[in-house]
């Protein structure tokens, strides 16, 4: 596996402190699609809610072009799919405290306009109210709903006042979007959460194994990808 030039930025960059990347209140992650909050955040994820703070997880797409020539998984029933796999990823990471809140957008749509921002700050209404940091994937991802999803959080941090972290997914082992920032990199410790976050990238059977075996061209995560989400520190970039 070869790695970009941001995950040995990572491995010298300076250790963030929970504290700084939560705020005092609630946090809200963004994930393009089912699996993003394990992958990108899962560690942060399970630090914050065990530290007691609300995070709130909404996942943008329904993830049904991972494998879009399957007759066993149709659009339809991988979405079902996916769907349930998150869910067990989030009750996970939070022992149980939360649920995702899936937003439902078609994979490789997510929005990316001000009234599909608008829509999605009206649906997430209820759970803004304490929200200090929102954190998403990073837009020097090169997956166009990685992109749009930092544009939706970008345009809601302003909205809300708080604070937003971009964590690199794609962008740790494909060359970066140009124009992307890497200022401010931190890394954040994920050794006390790691086996939590194995399983919940575990949990995201339809991506990391091959449950799906009628599409050749269909999606799956490299082992060595995966472990490496696993085991090292996770990126947060402030934007």
């Amino acid at each position: 596996m070869t790695f970009t030039e941001i995950v040995a930025q990572a491995e010298s960059a300076p250790h963030a402190r929970l504290a700084e990347l939560t705020g005092p209140g609630d946090v809200l992650v963004l994930a393009p699609h089912p699996d993003d909050e394990s992958l990108a955040m899962g560690g942060a994820i399970a630090a914050a809610s065990t530290a007691g703070h609300r995070v709130h997880i909404a996942v943008v797409t329904d993830g049904a072009m991972s494998h879009p020539n399957s007759k066993t998984y149709p659009a339809a029933a991988l979405s079902a799919l996916r769907k349930a796999e998150v869910e067990t990823a989030v009750q996970i990471l939070t022992d149980g405290r939360e649920s995702p809140i899936l937003l439902g957008y078609p994979d490789q749509g997510a929005p990316d306009h001000p009234d599909g921002f608008c829509d999605v700050e009206a649906r997430l209404g209820q759970h803004l109210g304490g929200i200090t940091a929102i954190w998403t994937t990073w837009n020097g991802d090169p997956h166009s709903d990685h992109q749009r999803t930092w544009r939706l959080a970008a345009w809601m941090a302003e909205r809300l006042g708080c604070a937003m972290f971009a964590c690199p997914v794609w962008g740790r082992v494909q060359p970066p979007v140009a124009g992307s920032s890497r200022v401010g990199l931190r890394r954040f410790d994920t050794t006390a959460f790691r086996d939590l976050k194995a399983r919940a990238v575990a949990a995201h059977v339809s991506q990391m194994t091959g449950l799906i075996d009628d599409d050749p061209s269909g999606f799956r995560m490299p082992e060595d990808l995966a472990a490496h989400f696993v085991a090292t520190d996770e990126i947060f970039i402030p934007a």
